[in-house]
């Protein structure tokens, strides 16, 4: 009988559970739409983003810690591009969040809070005389939804993100769908 336990118990870890969707470290993929507000609005059309992240959080806890690495990118508007010869806006960022689990019950739905701080790297594309690239601090904050279905586990959140370029704020706003694994 005792030569049976060991198999057994091995077998019970690696079979799939329900408990398995909610591992204490998860990385997700993501991206979606970057509305650029604030002064930014004026100079770029509406951009894109990607999204890397890895997360720390456990089922019985609300609160979590997630680190994301991003990539927006912001075309310059025809006027601007006309002015100042500035094609794009290129918005890179490392920042970590903290996130907040609301307590929902009997939904496939799972809200959360999230805000951080961390690195934004900012760049335009065009002619020398539109500066070096610059890196600040900054901080963002927002709203997410994560969604467990039978083998799929996905997420959608809006932040805002604010840093600096120089005299100048940058904000912007992506709207994020993405997939955890």
């Amino acid at each position: 009988m005792k030569r049976f336990v060991v198999p057994i118990l091995a077998l019970a870890c690696l079979a799939p559970s329900r408990a398995a969707a909610q591992r204490p470290v998860s990385l997700s993929l993501a991206g979606g739409a970057a509305v650029p507000i604030g002064g930014l609005r004026d100079d770029a059309n509406l951009g894109w983003h990607g999204l890397a992240a890895i997360a720390l959080g456990s089922f019985m806890q609300p609160l979590g810690l997630r680190l994301d690495a991003a990539y927006n990118h912001f075309a310059s508007t025809d006027e601007t591009r006309a002015v100042s010869g500035v094609e794009a806006l290129d918005v890179s960022s490392a920042t970590l969040n903290f996130t907040y689990r609301l307590p929902m019950t009997n939904s496939p739905a799972s809200p959360y809070l999230i805000a951080g701080a961390g690195a934004y790297r900012s760049e335009c594309d065009g002619p020398a005389g539109c500066g070096e690239a610059t890196t600040r601090y900054g901080w963002n904050a927002g709203l997410g939804f994560k969604f467990a279905t039978p083998g799929l586990r996905t997420f959608v959140e809006a932040r805002f993100h604010r840093t600096e370029r120089g005299e100048r704020n940058v904000q912007f706003f992506p709207v994020t769908i993405g997939v955890t694994f």
